[in-house]
């Protein structure tokens, strides 16, 4: 059976050093999706993570993840987001033609450029979009010495 559609993806230029034919054909095209399989992740959302108006913040696109299953944490200087998706029994069943949405476990772990008002961290989900805003806290440690 011939796919009725289908999805080019362009690899990196250190994959294919020969043309379109290097050995990232060969081996990184069949055996990426087996490893992220066998790691359990299949998965990584789109995230932005910026600073503005004295505040850090991030925002991760998770369309089709529950709210319950999105878990933040703050711990060394690091932001934690852990989340998961799954499938239905029902959607396993189906005789797909094409599947590209992704499910299974992530987390992804990003250094804080400062220290920040934990207590005050806010984060919401509407949409699909995780909005989390984390006040910068001025550090009281830095002392500015006067040149004279």
């Amino acid at each position: 059976m011939e796919k009725a559609l289908t999805r080019h993806i362009r690899r990196p230029s250190w994959m294919t050093p020969f043309g379109s034919e290097g050995w990232g054909d060969l081996f990184f095209d069949r055996l990426r999706p087996e490893w992220l399989r066998d790691m359990g992740e299949e998965w990584s959302p789109a995230v932005n993570f910026y600073e503005k108006e004295g505040n850090y913040h991030l925002t991760a696109d998770l369309p089709g993840v529950k709210k319950e299953d999105i878990s933040l944490t703050i711990d060394g200087g690091y932001l934690t987001l852990n989340g998961k998706k799954e499938f239905s029994k029902e959607e396993e069943d189906g005789n797909y033609y094409m599947k590209e949405t992704r499910c299974g476990s992530f987390s992804r772990s990003f250094k804080l450029p400062g220290k920040v008002h934990e207590d005050r961290v806010d984060a919401a989900y509407k949409d699909g979009v995780l909005t989390v805003v984390l006040p910068k806290k001025e550090d009281s440690n830095i002392k500015k010495i006067p040149v004279h």
